[in-house]
């Protein structure tokens, strides 16, 4: 299972999920559900190759969604799912799966600061996710 909640005006994010890889995939989703882009499910999907290192989860989190924001601004596109070919605490390699965005209601905004990310009394992973 795999959540996410866009708190106040896209402000921030909550996300849970049973397992790291489904954190990041809702993160991903929860990020661009704030910025609401306008795509169509007539149009065909799209794919954005990236690998990520980082020092802890936390920052390889933070690190993921950057790179995110960064190829949706660029290609134009709104990405909806993750396909993991690597995952770990430390690293995470695989694509960006989306469909080109015509717009964006508002802009895309990158995390601010640190992720600290814990499991909660249920067992699943979680974390607030604060954006610029």
């Amino acid at each position: 299972m795999k959540e996410f909640e866009v708190i106040g005006k896209g402000d921030s994010l909550l996300v849970r999920a049973t397992t790291r890889a489904g954190l990041v995939t809702a993160a991903v989703q929860g990020l661009m559900a704030a910025a609401g882009p306008r795509t169509s499910e007539m149009d065909e999907k799209t794919e954005r190759v990236f690998s990520v290192s980082a020092d802890d989860f936390g920052r390889l989190l933070a690190d993921l969604l950057a790179s995110a924001t960064e190829a949706s601004k660029k290609h134009k596109e709104a990405y909806e799912d993750i396909h993991f070919t690597l995952i770990t605490d430390k690293k995470a390699e695989g694509t960006f799966v989306g469909r080109p965005a015509k717009s964006f209601h508002d802009p895309l905004r990158k995390p601010k600061g640190m992720i600290d990310v814990a499991k909660n009394e249920v067992g699943e992973w979680e974390t607030t996710i604060s954006l610029e």
